[in-house]
Order: C-alpha cells, then sequence, then structure tokens
C-alpha cells in the first residue's frame, strides 16, 4: 500500500495537532455536547448504531478507552465486544460515565502521545460516533476538521488495504492532500472526494448508492463490497 507522498509521518495530517492532540480535542467536545442534553435526548436512538442510544454511543466510546488500557482486545471491533462496552454502563449515569472518561483521560493521552497508530484509531471511532450523533439529534456537522482528516488517517488505508487483498485493480483515494493506493504503479480506479464523505463512506455510514454516486475514475461496482467492513446501509444516510 503506498502512503500519501504528502506526509512522511502517516498518523499525522500536514498542518494538523498529533493525533493525542486531536482526540483529546474531540473528547471534550463530545463530553460537552453529551453533557448539555437532557434525558429525551440521551434516549434518542442512533440510526447507524446497533440499537444505541446517544447514551450508549458514550458508554461505547469510553469503554473503548477502558478496554484498550486494560488489554482486553480479543475480538476487537465486534459486536460482542462493543455491547459489552455498553452492558456494563448500562444503569450508570452520563455524569458517572463522563467522570470515568476524565479518569482515564490522562493514561489515555500518555498511551497515544507514546503510540499515534492507537491515537488514530481511537479518534477514528470517536469521530465516527460524533457524527452519528450529531445526525441522530439533527445538529450541524463540522465536515471540515482534524477529526475528520485524523479519522481519514485510519480508513483511508483501511480501505486500500481490503482491495488489495481482494485482489482488485490498484485504487487510488484523494482527499485534497491526503492520499493513498492499494498498490504501487497508476492506479485503474480513482476516488475522489472530501476527507469528510471518503469517512463517512469507509465508516459504513453512506449506502451502496451514495457510494457509487460519489466521484470514481472507473467502474466503482467491485469495489463496493470493501469500501467498508461494517457493510453499506440499505438506504441512504444523512450527516
Amino acid at each position: 500500500m503506498t502512503l500519501s507522498p504528502a506526509t512522511q509521518d502517516p498518523f499525522t495530517v500536514p498542518g494538523d495537532p498529533v493525533p493525542t492532540v486531536v482526540y483529546r480535542h474531540l473528547r471534550e467536545s463530545f463530553s460537552a455536547r453529551v453533557s448539555s442534553l437532557d434525558q429525551s435526548q440521551l434516549a434518542t436512538m442512533v440510526p447507524q448504531c446497533p440499537e444505541w442510544t446517544v447514551a450508549d454511543v458514550l458508554a461505547h466510546v469510553v469503554g473503548i478507552n477502558a478496554d484498550f488500557l486494560a488489554g482486553r482486545l480479543v475480538g476487537i471491533g465486534s459486536d460482542d465486544w462493543t455491547a459489552a462496552q455498553v452492558r456494563e454502563r448500562a444503569g450508570r449515569s452520563i455524569a458517572v460515565v463522563l467522570a470515568e472518561w476524565l479518569d482515564l483521560a490522562e493514561q489515555v493521552d500518555r498511551v497515544t502521545a507514546d503510540d499515534p497508530f492507537t491515537g488514530v484509531r481511537l479518534t477514528a471511532d470517536l469521530v465516527t460516533h460524533h457524527l452519528d450523533v450529531l445526525a441522530a439529534l439533527g445538529r450541524r456537522q463540522d465536515t471540515d476538521t482534524a477529526a475528520v482528516r485524523t479519522g481519514l488517517l485510519r480508513y483511508g488505508p483501511f480501505f486500500c488495504e481490503r482491495a488489495r487483498d481482494a485482489g482488485l485493480p490498484t485504487v487510488r483515494i484523494v482527499a485534497g492532500h491526503q492520499r493513498w493506493q492499494s498498490h504501487d504503479g497508476h492506479p485503474s480506479v480513482v476516488l475522489t472526494g472530501s476527507a469528510f464523505e471518503l469517512l463517512r463512506a469507509f465508516s459504513g455510514r453512506r449506502s451502496a448508492a451514495q457510494v457509487r454516486a460519489m466521484d470514481w475514475s472507473g467502474d466503482p461496482e467491485p469495489y463496493l463490497a470493501v469500501v467498508t467492513p461494517y457493510g453499506l446501509p440499505e438506504v441512504d444516510v444523512e450527516g
């Protein structure tokens, strides 16, 4: 897989803060937003998550921190792994769950400073769910942010890996200065888009029809099966 020629550091977008800083700012923003919600808003279902409410999404993102620090990584990313995070915090108040996140913050920041890839992975998950929550609540979303671009540092190469492993012709991803491709050499297909739209597609937040309608230089059909590891939703997604 070819990394972006715009940077020698695969875990930091040129001009943006390092991942640990991006994650810290996003954690603060997400915490402030959730703490301002009333009970009915916290009970809002988040369509792009597995029957989760806004409160459940918070439990998940906090649980990821706790599991990473404890080394509980067996089944990472699976439904069982994430469901356990939500189940463990069921019945706790939002204030208690937010306090847990704050208690973990210093250690998480230390780990992500030492291991930027973990910072990218945590940011990719958190920005995806932050956008999910904003969409569920009908709130305005900032589409051009360091968190979105950092999240794409995970999902862009991840897509290229899946395309390569599936034996598909070389595909190049272009999002401004961010770009990757699945193999060396001239690409057969180029997918161009904003970091926001590519992040949402690669994280399973765009339907097959929406992905087909993106800016492809060639036939997108062979790539639909590997666009996301989570499966494409059947209906179009807003936000």
